[in-house]
């Protein structure tokens, strides 16, 4: 038998120094912290490098969730600034405490069951942010504002209520207001701050308890000033006019003092309404092949600002103050508010996190319309979206937001003399539908809501 490759080199072996393995490990952490501050969502087919210490892998499991960009489930939908939270771990107990528990829960969200792990999780951030709101210095850092907020978006997943912790958007502006928000410079700071602004106005029109100066309203626009100049021009803005949309609840509790500004904001309200509405037909003709596309996000950005405008808008409208005689408006509530409730069903298949912003619309909705055809339709979309988030009571924020409308109408109409010169209205289109007196909703008591 002849010997075949005698002689013949087949391996080499290479020196391998420890300073050029630690260079190598270097390269990878480099990789990996790269990865957590990239202010854009990539997928990675692995970690660069396995976590090694539990900052780590809390941190590794909250980037995967905000890396998910499947519109029911992206965390990204809850604010841009969350990006940049795994480099903020390990210095906050009660933030640690926060992003291990949201982590956690949302590996199940699709799911909407959650195991005994899950919720210990939770009642270990719960705890960590009791001790430290007893905490006063610790009280008034962003990273315990941060890890309120990711409390609440985990406690509406697991549809839990904790009668000693204030829930919701009335707990952020109280900590707000306590904040020394002067001191906060910083992108992370000031995104999160506009970010939390958003909810406490929207929530504000149907929760009388959540107030906040105008102090406050100036601040805020300075942060969104500095942000937009130091920020990418062709980067979306975070936020637009929050001064003036800071104004809605005000309007709805108290409008007397601000009839022209009403009628002026309705009006802008409806113009800008459908000029979005165009969009919104223009991109409503495509395939849905994943949720995860770019063709989705679009569609869903786009519905969603025209179902918020289309909510405001009806808002106004249905406060009647500055021209409670003028017919037009009726008919245009009827449309704005089958409008809404169409676009509540649309927007269903994006449910659960990529449609959060459809309740409140249909409470607005449910409030402004006295149709019992229309409002038997509201109820029933409501109480599919009811299932997805169950600890918040929408139904009696509608209750208490359609007694305040009913008071306003009924008090300007008898107290006041039909205006020589009634306000022109924008006309958008048909209504598709009346109003009578006939069909008016049973009165409402305004101590039968039950507000967080």
């Amino acid at each position: 038998m002849t010997c075949v490759g005698g002689g013949q080199q087949r391996y080499m072996f290479r020196n391998q120094s420890l300073k050029a393995m630690q260079a190598q490990g270097a390269e990878s952490q480099s990789e990996l912290r790269s990865i957590f501050s990239s202010k854009t969502v990539v997928f990675v087919e692995g970690p660069t490098q396995v976590p090694s210490t539990e900052t780590r892998i809390m941190a590794a499991a909250f980037v995967a969730a905000f890396q998910v960009t499947d519109i029911r489930y992206a965390v990204a939908y809850y604010g841009p600034f969350l990006r940049d939270i795994p480099r903020r771990l390990g210095n906050s107990t009660v933030l640690d405490s926060a992003v291990g528990a949201i982590s956690a829960a949302y590996q199940f969200l699709h799911t909407g069951s959650y195991p005994s792990s899950v919720l210990v999780r939770y009642g270990q951030s719960l705890r960590a942010l009791r001790e430290c709101l007893n905490n006063p210095v610790e009280a008034r850092t962003p990273n315990k504002l941060c890890a309120v907020y990711l409390i609440i978006i985990c406690q509406s997943w697991l549809g839990k209520h904790d009668d000693s912790l204030t829930s919701h958007s009335e707990a952020i502006a109280h900590l707000l207001r306590a904040a020394a928000l002067h001191e906060w410079t910083s992108t992370f700071e000031m995104e999160m701050v506009i970010t939390l602004c958003v909810p406490i106005i929207l929530e504000g029109i149907v929760n009388p308890r959540i107030k906040m100066d105008s102090e406050f309203w100036e601040l805020i626009s300075s942060f969104n000033h500095r942000l937009s100049t130091s920020q990418d021009k062709n980067r979306p803005q975070l936020t637009t006019d929050l001064h003036h949309l800071a104004m809605f609840p005000k309007f709805v509790q108290n409008p007397e003092p601000h009839l022209a500004e009403i009628a002026k904001r309705y009006m802008q309200l409806r113009l800008d309404a459908h000029k979005i509405r165009q969009h919104l037909d223009q991109c409503a003709n495509f395939s849905l092949v994943s949720f995860s596309s770019s063709e989705v996000a679009t569609h869903s950005r786009i519905q969603a600002a025209y179902a918020i405008l289309s909510t405001l808008a009806v808002l106004l409208n249905s406060l009647r103050v500055f021209d409670p005689w003028n017919a037009s408006l009726v008919s245009e509530a009827v449309f704005l508010c089958d409008d809404i409730t169409i676009q509540a069903e649309l927007a269903s298949c994006y449910r659960p996190v990529g449609a959060g912003y459809i309740p409140l619309c249909l409470v607005v909705a449910w409030a402004a319309s006295d149709n019992p055809v229309q409002l038997a339709r509201i109820e029933a979309i409501l109480r599919e979206y009811q299932s997805d988030f169950a600890d918040v009571p929408w139904m009696s924020r509608a209750v208490w937001l359609a007694s305040t409308l009913d008071s306003h109408r009924i008090r300007v109409i008898s107290g006041k003399e039909p205006p020589e010169f009634p306000l022109e209205t924008v006309s958008m289109g048909d209504s598709g539908g009346s109003r009578s007196a006939g069909n008016k909703r049973p009165s409402v008591r305004s101590e039968s809501c039950c507000i967080l």
